[in-house]
């Protein structure tokens, strides 16, 4: 009867330890990874299609067909601590749960990181896009190029981001399909808009290490 105690207390102790493992970590990691090598891309976004910090201008010095003059480089290093320094932090903390044993919790924790990285990057492309108040190119508006360059990828990133919560909240056996083809497409969303990169890489790692422990407890 003691021997069989201690091979229960053995093999739980085994479920845990393999329940804790790393792939949640990783998932994690290689979101952040991905999202800091496409920062570059989210600059692009900002100042070639969305002309955040640019002036329009037509006649005279800015041509007969009108040009928008941006800013330099140095402009753009706000945008690379506010956009860079919110994926850093979710990078973080979400490494911070990721040493928790998989649970229901733990899953929608990771789910709200997602949430919030996706949303930051939605809310601060329109603010981006829409903050010049000046002449633009006949027809143009803020919102126009918002909803051309951005809307479809953030669309489909948060469809993917509602299919992979669906698989990390319930407990049949589709649920790890779909939390792969939540982070799927996300990823495929991204590849719409590469400037979305530096945070939907984040909330794509975060739909994987949300579904990644759950099968230990299901």
């Amino acid at each position: 009867m003691a021997a069989k105690s201690m091979d229960d207390a053995r093999s739980n102790a085994t479920e845990v330890r393999s329940a804790r493992g790393p792939e949640a970590a990783v998932a994690v990691l290689l979101g952040g990874v991905l999202a800091f090598f496409f920062g570059w891309w989210a600059l692009g976004l900002v100042r070639e299609t969305l002309h955040f910090n640019c002036s329009w201008g037509i006649g005279g010095e800015w041509g007969p067909v009108g040009t928008w003059v941006c800013a330099d480089g140095i402009g753009y290093l706000g945008v690379a601590v506010v956009l860079g320094g919110m994926s850093a932090v979710l990078v973080v903390a979400g490494l911070l749960v990721a040493v928790a044993r998989p649970s229901r919790g733990r899953a929608v924790v990771f789910l709200v990181f997602a949430s919030i990285s996706l949303g930051w990057i939605g809310w601060w492309t329109y603010y981006a896009a829409t903050f010049y108040s000046g002449s633009r190119p006949a027809g143009e508006t803020g919102w126009g190029l918002w909803v051309a360059a951005v809307l479809p990828s953030i669309i489909l990133c948060t469809i993917g981001l509602v299919v992979g919560a669906v698989g990390a909240l319930t407990s049949r056996r589709w649920s790890s399909v779909a939390s792969w083809c939540g982070a799927g497409m996300t990823i495929i969303g991204t590849a719409l808009q590469l400037g979305l990169g530096i945070a939907t890489f984040v909330s794509a790692g975060m739909l994987v290490a949300a579904g990644v422990g759950r099968a230990h407890v299901r």
